[in-house]
Order: C-alpha cells, then sequence, then structure tokens
C-alpha cells in the first residue's frame, strides 16, 4: 500500500481549500483500507476519511496526520432483491442515476449530492425530509485497529445528521430499496429535484454545501438571511444570496481563514438575534490547534 506524504488537499476537496497531509494514501481495496488503519492506529496518527470533499475544509495548514482518500473503492451490484451493495467510495450521484435505471425506488432525491455513499451513510445524508439512513439494511464497519464486521443498520444510532458510527470507517453499505418501479417515474422525480435544488442553491460557485445543520423546527439558511448576512464577503469567501446557508469560494481566492471567520460571524449573529445556536454540518479538518486536538 502505497503511503505518500505532504500531498496538497485543496485539488482533492470542492473548496480547492487546504494545505498539505502529512500522509496520504488511496486505497484500491478494503484490505488495502484495513492495512492503512491499523498502521495509523500503531502509529499514533490522527486519521480522516475522505471521499469526494464535497462537505470538508481543509485547513491552509494541512493536516497533521493520514488522510484516507476513498474515491478508488467504488462499485456496487444487486445482493439480493431490493437490495444494493454499494463499496464506500460509490459516488451518491452516479448511483442514484443508475439504480433509477433498474427501477429501484429510495435513492432518488438523492439526486444533486455530490459525495460518496460511505459519506453520506456516516453523516446519515438528508434528501426530501428523510436521512439515508431510513434505507441503510447493513454497514460493513472496520475499526481503528483494522477489524472488520457487518452491523445491522438498525443497531445504529440515527440521528439527524449523525449516524452513530462514531471512529469506524464505513468500507460498504447494504441499502434498501423498492424494486419493480418504473425507471421513467424514478429518473422524471429525480429531474424535478435537481432542478428545484439548482434553483435555490448555489450550483455554479465553489462551496461545501450547508454550512449549518438546521435547528429541529428552524431552517438555519433562514436565519441567517434574517440577520441580513447574504452577499457579505470576507477576503474571498462570500455568504451566498440564493442560499444564505452556503458560503461560496469567490473566485478561487478565499482561504480557510476566510471561511471560518464567515462561520464566526454568522453563529454569533444568529445567537445575538435568534439566541439559537447553530450546530456545524461542513467538517472542519485540520489546525485551530488541530481541532483542539
Amino acid at each position: 500500500m502505497k503511503l505518500e506524504e505532504g500531498i496538497p488537499l485543496s485539488g482533492q476537496c470542492w473548496y480547492r481549500i487546504g494545505g498539505k497531509a502529512s500522509y496520504y494514501a488511496r486505497p484500491q481495496s478494503i484490505e488495502d483500507m484495513q492495512q492503512l488503519l491499523d498502521w495509523s492506529h500503531r502509529e499514533g496518527q490522527p486519521t480522516f476519511l475522505l471521499g469526494y470533499g464535497s462537505n470538508v475544509l481543509f485547513d491552509d495548514a494541512g493536516f497533521e496526520g493520514l488522510v484516507i482518500h476513498t474515491k478508488s473503492l467504488k462499485g456496487y451490484e444487486q445482493h439480493e432483491r431490493g437490495i444494493i451493495e454499494a463499496a464506500a467510495g460509490q459516488n451518491l450521484e452516479s448511483l442514484v442515476g443508475e439504480v433509477n435505471d433498474l427501477g429501484l425506488q429510495g435513492l432518488e432525491s438523492f439526486v444533486g449530492i455530490p459525495g460518496s455513499i460511505g459519506g453520506a451513510v456516516y453523516g446519515n445524508a438528508g434528501a426530501s425530509g428523510g436521512g439515508i439512513g431510513d434505507l441503510v439494511s447493513e454497514v460493513e464497519l472496520i475499526e481503528p485497529g483494522g477489524i472488520r464486521e457487518w452491523c445491522d443498520g438498525r443497531d445504529l444510532d440515527w440521528r439527524y445528521r449523525e449516524s452513530g458510527i462514531g471512529d469506524r470507517v464505513v468500507a460498504r453499505v447494504r441499502i434498501r430499496l423498492q424494486p419493480d418501479v418504473d425507471p421513467e417515474t424514478l429518473r422524471k422525480e429525480s429531474a424535478r429535484l435537481l432542478e428545484k435544488k439548482i434553483d435555490t442553491q448555489p450550483f455554479d460557485i465553489r462551496t461545501c454545501g450547508c454550512i449549518f445543520k438546521n435547528p429541529t423546527g428552524m431552517s438555519a439558511g433562514r436565519m441567517i438571511d434574517e440577520c441580513g448576512l447574504p452577499d457579505l464577503q470576507i477576503g474571498g469567501a462570500r455568504i451566498s444570496k440564493i442560499h444564505a446557508n452556503f458560503i461560496e469560494n469567490v473566485d478561487g481566492k478565499a482561504t480557510s481563514d476566510d471561511i471560518e471567520r464567515l462561520i464566526d460571524r454568522m453563529r454569533e449573529e444568529v445567537r445575538d438575534q435568534h439566541d439559537v445556536e447553530l450546530d456545524l454540518e461542513v467538517v472542519l479538518a485540520g489546525t485551530r490547534e488541530e481541532r483542539t486536538r
């Protein structure tokens, strides 16, 4: 298993922001990933699992530890009737199109989410009011020391944008879908939902998706909007006018510090004006003293 040092992370994520990783690896198999997790555990190296980098902000100072990039761990198969088994690095948006064509209902609302299935399951990604955890039959997990086992989806602690997987790593996922549905119906539904996202989210500029989770019964974006923050810019980072819960990397010139300063401002204004504490949905990786250790 090839272990590289000093690899720039800016080219590995949607924001195009980030310094170098102390160690970087791109496993070609689950066995490779087991070996890497065993190594990092023995060496005491902090480990970060990276899929398509669509919801992560790396610090410009880099990441002190091992970044495991799962994009090569892709592919899926029909495990049994109505159940798809996919590798952790399988592109979610691509999978949506594939299962729609197969007449398997359940993932069509996840169109337009540019991440991996492993990352989506780990963060219990949501669409149209539900989380992907609602569809998970089983997950193959790898412990920090490299031991792997299948876990029944019902045994995980699914919550809003949380799965309860913790420090374990997703290797493969089995998703339960409804078979024998008209493929054209599913394709049209995905197209309708994608058009809605394009109309209400900044699709033509680099972001990392929603910055904050929605508090129960509230919209983080609406509260940020009501604070008069859309279009506020710090350095190369700007709060989107299209959807205030998105921060844009304007002309590719934003730094991680620009983004974090805007995040702090958004939190402060919502706290002061709405008496609500916003929790991050975006994943911050590296520094601020390595995320307070």
